[in-house]
């Protein structure tokens, strides 16, 4: 790390000539010159470094935000007309992943600073990764993931998802990112893990393993989810076993979809009749449901 290089530079250089300033007699300011001048030189370049990196990731997330603005706009526009068919969200995903894309041109910028703050490109590679899974670029997410920290749950799922992916019989694989991962999230912090990983169990038929996973959570979490889906599975009632229970931060996930509301019958004086249908958007809720999870990275 180059600013650290010149701290010691500047440190040394300071002790030595107050050091030498005193006929060696005045050690203790000569410890004190050293720490101040290594602090004269961290201190600003590390602020200056931040604030160029913070301006970067903010312009990352300021497009981000004004693209979930404009699409959420014209997603509630398309339904309100009652245009809100598959085709027209899974064109609004299109462009959902083309304004990511462009989005994430500035973090290249980053890896000029390297020398400066080394975790800085690691820091970007991560948003990078999490906004590729997002718009299901899997092949560009997977080896920005592997190497990234997995810094909360949502990232050990994203990692788990992405190795089934790439060898869905590879059970080991899965079993050692999960284990090597899920003691930094405890009680409820790990749920949403706990039931990933069991998915893509159950999506394998290796039932068993998924009822020793179940169990273990259970006792971790306490989460109704969790417990339901146990019962389940120890009862064979496999049909039945579902993370709809976790709400938007399992869908967010990308491996299953809301189920879609049917659409509203009304007469004509705009009036819904008992027995009558809600209005359908299922086919944007895919869309709003990626842009949702974009704005909590």
């Amino acid at each position: 790390m180059l600013s650290f290089l010149l701290a010691i530079i500047a440190a040394a250089a300071a002790a030595y000539y107050t050091w030498t300033a005193g006929e060696g007699e005045h050690w203790g300011w000569a410890i004190l010159a050293c720490f101040g001048a290594a602090l004269v030189v961290l201190i600003p370049i590390n602020l200056i470094v931040r604030k160029k990196l913070n301006a970067i990731f903010m312009g990352v997330q300021n497009s981000l935000m004004e693209s979930q603005k404009r699409l959420q706009l014209k997603a509630n526009t398309l339904v309100q007309r009652g245009q809100g068919t598959p085709k027209l969200a899974a064109k609004l995903e299109e462009e959902l992943a083309e304004d990511i894309k462009k989005a994430m041109i500035p973090l290249e910028g980053v890896r000029k600073y390297n020398l400066w703050n080394p975790l800085a490109s690691r820091q970007a590679d991560m948003l990078k990764a999490q906004l590729y899974y997002q718009i299901k670029d899997y092949d560009s997410a997977r080896p920005l993931m592997e190497k990234a920290f997995v810094v909360d749950p949502s990232f050990l799922c994203m990692k788990l998802i992405l190795q089934w992916k790439k060898a869905p019989e590879d059970i080991a694989a899965l079993e050692k990112i999960f284990r090597k991962n899920i003691s930094r999230f405890k009680y409820e912090k790990g749920k949403l893990a706990y039931a990933t990983y069991s998915w893509l169990l159950v999506k394998q038929e290796k039932l068993t393993e998924a009822v020793t996973l179940l169990a273990e959570a259970k006792k971790q979490t306490e989460d109704p989810v969790i417990a339901q889906n146990w019962e389940h599975l120890a009862n064979n009632r496999v049909k039945r076993f579902s993370n709809a229970g976790l709400g938007e931060q399992w869908y967010a996930l990308g491996l299953e979809q809301p189920a879609a509301a049917r659409p509203v019958m009304q007469d004509r004086f705009g009036r819904r009749p008992r027995g009558g249908f809600r209005r359908s958007n299922s086919g944007l809720a895919c869309t709003e449901s990626i842009m949702v999870s974009e704005m909590t990275i």
